[in-house]
């Protein structure tokens, strides 16, 4: 039936009606319009909504502010208090029914519970999501996938999740997480996937076989880049490229005209800095590149950054003593315009630019040791570690690389005797079968010796603290299959270079250990650009796998032994 509509007065009084029921019919999928935020991106902190939730007076917008908070924990890793709050909702509209549900599924996929997420995600209607809920699902099957280990199909639903952004922002960060999935994968991996006719699938793979093939020779990676860009100029990673990269572009060949060493050669620290002067030197071999030795211990850091610079020296090494770094960090202006390799490591580490830290760091040992106890398939072990500043420091980097790999906490303990060592795991469960020590020789046989009368299945793992020379056969019988990290040097005995440090030494591991490092000084000052503008690229050096990780500290992946049989052998990764 038609309705003619005359006259102004009537259309007038029609128009609020009219509206009305438009209102009404938006109300039944949204209620409060504040509910359709939930169909956009939450860019606030979780504390943010928390706040506004105890704010609100309507209950519609307090189990809005809930969601909101849920999702921005989340973002913030705090998954058992996004779990809470979901808890704690109340009735729920259609709209936020559906957000929740994205939730949930984030929050199983959160918790390695894959299949869950799974079966959630099956029961959303992908018509019913905006865009941005869309990236949210697509989010999900990615973290999905990565819990398997299906990188492919990890950056598919990244892909998928970027056609769905608007922000450069969380593009950008997308951009960057898809490489760091391709990044982590094996190349057979790589090598073996195929495009499926997906032309921006297409794309990363050539961008990671470029870079897989061209890593070890930086100057051709660099062009290789660029060419892929011009290849791809629709391809989001060219117009967003990933941040790793993008240093890349512009990288220059590590050149040296001269290098300036600081080390103390004179005074109580000079065995120390000798001894690394002589790694240094050696391995320098017959290269022309001038060096000049700077002695700490004879003039304050400050005055020797003002003779360097006099001297036109652009590039150090060094200097050596903690309070020497510090000094550098702290007023980072002094050495501008300077390529600075420190050879030590310190709390205060961060990142300064043209600047890199190495340093035989027992920290870079904890470390490696949360990893190799990890791949060797232990998930509850004990870490034990001396109660003092170096026990602190230890038990923390055991502790974060531990994160990384179990997302939960590690089991640090702290002894102020060896015999308190067992109680540990009396406290810990039957589950722990594993110990992390850092204790010296003689600690060390003490915990073994305690843990054999009422642990004796423990395994043993520990740092080269636990390494000297001199002992006896009995001791390396009572050590039998304790594991424990050191450089790769020592694995290098019989070659005539070990022969030669050993005997200069006096079969001093510790010093052993220093030359080593001073050798590792001249490869990595050598190669310091590709060190610090191509990341995963490696150096294999005495000291172990040599790479730069945060602020440029050069991280070094250790060599491991075991005491077997009374001799010390490698053990095979």
């Amino acid at each position: 039936m038609a309705i003619l509509l005359q006259g102004t007065g009537f259309k007038k009084r029609l128009m609020p009606i009219l509206l009305s029921v438009a209102l009404a019919g938006c109300s039944n999928l949204f209620g409060s319009s504040f509910t359709e935020t939930l169909q956009r991106d939450a860019n606030a902190s979780s504390e943010f909504y928390m706040n506004k939730l105890e704010q609100a007076q309507n209950a519609e917008d307090k189990e809005t502010y809930k969601l909101l908070a849920a999702r921005a924990l989340i973002s913030e890793n705090k998954i058992p208090q996004s779990e809470a709050i979901l808890a704690e909702l109340g009735e729920l509209n259609e709209a936020q029914k559906l957000d929740r549900s994205l939730i949930e599924a984030r929050l199983s996929a959160a918790k390695g519970s894959s299949e869950v997420a799974e079966s959630q995600l099956r029961l959303i209607d992908l018509k019913k999501l905006s865009p941005s809920q869309k990236s949210r699902y697509y989010e999900t099957q990615a973290s999905i996938a990565e819990n398997r280990k299906e990188v492919i199909e990890a950056v598919k639903a990244r892909i998928k999740m970027d056609e769905n952004l608007s922000d450069v922002q969380r593009r950008q960060e997308n951009v960057d997480k898809t490489w760091a999935l391709l990044r982590s994968a094996n190349s057979g991996v790589i090598n073996n996937a195929s495009d499926e006719g997906n032309a921006a699938l297409g794309g990363w793979l050539t961008l990671i076989k470029a870079y897989n093939d061209n890593l070890r020779q930086p100057v051709q990676l660099s062009q290789t880049l660029q060419n892929w860009k011009s290849a791809y100029p629709n391809h989001t990673a060219a117009t967003l490229f990933p941040k790793e990269l993008q240093s890349l572009l512009n990288f220059q060949q590590t050149n040296l005209a001269q290098i300036g060493l600081i080390l103390p050669v004179s005074g109580d620290g000079q065995i120390l800095g000798n001894t690394i002067l002589s790694g240094f030197n050696d391995a320098k071999g017959n290269s022309t590149i001038p060096v000049q030795i700077f002695d700490s211990a004879t003039y304050s850091i400050e005055d020797i950054l003002v003779q360097a610079k006099q001297a036109g020296v652009k590039t150090l090494v060094g200097p050596l003593l903690k309070q020497n770094v510090d000094a550098i960090i702290n007023n980072p202006t002094t050495v501008q315009g300077i390529d600075i390799l420190a050879l030590n490591t310190t709390q205060n580490t961060h990142a300064i630019n043209q600047m890199c830290y190495y340093g035989l760091s027992p920290e870079d040992e904890a470390e490696s040791a949360a990893t190799k106890m990890w791949n060797d398939g232990i998930r509850h072990p004990v870490v034990a570690m001396p109660q003092n500043e170096l026990g602190q420091r230890v038990g923390n980097a055991f502790n974060v690389r531990w994160q990384q790999l179990a997302s939960t906490d590690a089991n640090i303990r702290y002894y102020n005797l060896t015999a308190d060592v067992p109680y540990f795991f009396q406290e810990n469960g039957a589950n722990s079968t594993a110990l992390y020590a850092l204790a010296n020789p003689e600690e060390l046989a003490e915990i073994k010796g305690y843990l054999a009368n009422s642990l004796p299945n423990v395994k043993i793992y520990a740092s080269s603290r636990a390494n000297a020379a001199g002992h006896s056969t009995e001791y390396a019988a009572q050590m039998n299959g304790v594991q424990f990290s050191d450089i790769p040097f020592f694995k290098e005995s019989t070659s005539s270079q070990y022969q030669k440090v050993a005997s200069s030494t006096g079969n001093e591991y510790q010093l052993m250990r220093l030359y080593a490092m001073g050798s590792d000084a001249w490869l990595l000052i050598n190669h310091f650009n590709e060190l610090r503008q191509v990341p995963g690229y490696q150096l294999s050096g005495l000291t172990g796998l040599l790479s730069a990780g945060p602020s440029c500290n050069v991280e070094r992946d250790m060599t491991w032994f075991q005491y077997q049989g009374g001799q010390i052998v490698p053990v095979a990764n």
